[in-house]
């Protein structure tokens, strides 16, 4: 070989070399670029921009299958056909086994085409270009896409091209895939999270449902108290009161939130049905701290009722040799609402040994509910409600009663 073949040969293999290194790069840098999208919108018009930019290709329009309607649509341009950012100008539909695009989606093989003049399938968009390139996006075995590049210049396309081109397909395909089983995980997690919200908040309807008979069941007995001692004005105004109970309580189970001004109405209301019912052997005191809105503050319904019969029922009605007094406290602290029910009844000791000896001896099961409802509505709405129960004692260490807590993050 002479010296002049010789620096020929070397001058091609080099370019070779550094031609099949580009290819590679130009792979990289795809594969790269694409790992940030997190939509297939996002994949298609990567592909497209990073064609014209890494590429130096005139146009490059990437095509999606409509399955439903056999077409394939334009997703993502880049160069003429995309004057604005995420924009095509004019898109086009083509049928599948129409011109060089809907081949090459009939038959999943990719075409270079050195000179569109010359191809009756040729279908000319914006304008007239003389090469064309298209490479099918084959996912699971089916073309479920399509890269085309065109260049007004006759042989523009080169092996190489279609060599990084279905490479870029490839890897487009792979992300795509990538992209909608994260989708369908996403929307599996937001459909079970919608399921868990729907069971918690059916559960939390049967909990309220189960909050009315038992203020029902007590009022009832005041009521029959009133009728077996045959006084009449005290059982009529008795009645007035239960009555004006019952439809606030039935009006405020109707949503999961009511106002706290009605929640405070109906608490009241049923204080003064016990006041009647133990011949105002204890006093109530009620107060709202002034900053505190009842019309816009929201609290779950019947929430903190069961508190109130308990400090009745077992702290005040055991009588003591004070008077009985009920306490409740309303106040906004740092964003959060608290309640506070206090009573300086026999304490909590005592009442369970009253009822440890009582034959009939009163079963609540009212904070046990509302206990429920309460961790129900926190894995619901979020808002770090709780109760917390504490034992009174006076300067000397001696039981004075119990306070209840209620806390809640306003809404």
């Amino acid at each position: 070989m002479s010296k002049n073949g010789k620096h020929t040969q070397h001058d091609q293999d080099r370019k070779a070399l550094e031609e099949e290194l580009e290819t590679e790069r130009a792979i990289n840098f795809f594969a790269i670029s694409l790992i940030d999208q997190t939509t297939v919108e996002e994949v298609l018009w990567d592909v497209a921009k990073n064609c014209i930019a890494r590429l130096n290709f005139v146009d490059c329009v990437v095509y999606m299958l409509d399955e439903s309607r056999n077409v394939l649509i334009q997703k993502a341009a880049h160069g003429p056909k995309n004057p604005r950012s995420y924009e095509i100008f004019q898109p086009i539909e083509i049928p599948v086994g129409k011109g060089i695009v809907g081949s090459v989606a009939q038959t999943g093989q990719p075409e270079l085409i050195a000179d569109t003049s010359q191809d009756a399938r040729y279908i000319r968009d914006d304008d007239m270009r003389y090469s064309e390139i298209t490479v099918p996006i084959v996912l699971e075995g089916e073309v479920v896409g399509i890269i085309d590049a065109e260049h007004p210049e006759k042989n523009f396309f080169k092996p190489r091209h279609l060599h990084i081109l279905t490479s870029i397909a490839r890897l487009c395909a792979q992300k795509i895939r990538r992209v909608q089983i994260e989708q369908a995980y996403r929307q599996t997690e937001r459909q079970l999270l919608e399921n868990n919200k729907r069971i918690a908040e059916a559960k939390l309807m049967a909990l309220r449902m189960q909050m009315n008979p038992h203020f029902v069941f007590n009022s009832l007995n005041a009521i029959n108290k009133f009728v077996l001692q045959n006084d009449v004005d005290e059982a009529s105004l008795y009645l007035n009161k239960f009555s004006r109970l019952m439809r606030q309580i039935i009006v405020n189970t109707q949503t999961e939130w009511v106002p706290l001004r009605h929640e405070l109405k109906a608490i009241e209301t049923y204080v003064e049905l016990e006041r009647l019912r133990s011949d105002n052997s204890f006093d109530f005191t009620l107060t709202v701290g002034r900053t505190l809105s009842q019309d816009t503050v929201q609290v779950p319904p019947l929430l903190i009722h069961p508190y109130v019969e308990n400090a009745i029922w077992h702290g005040l009605l055991p009588q003591k040799a004070e008077k009985p007094h009920l306490q409740i406290d309303c106040q906004q602290v740092a964003g959060f609402l608290v309640i506070s029910i206090a009573d300086n009844g026999v304490g909590r000791e005592a009442s369970k040994r009253a009822q440890a000896n009582s034959l009939t001896a009163h079963k609540s099961h009212g904070s046990r509910i509302a206990e429920e409802r309460l961790q129900i509505v926190n894995k619901i709405y979020g808002v770090d409600a709780r109760i917390d129960v504490a034992d009174l004692v006076d300067s000397a260490g001696v039981p004075a009663g119990t306070c209840v807590t209620f806390t809640m993050k306003l809404k």
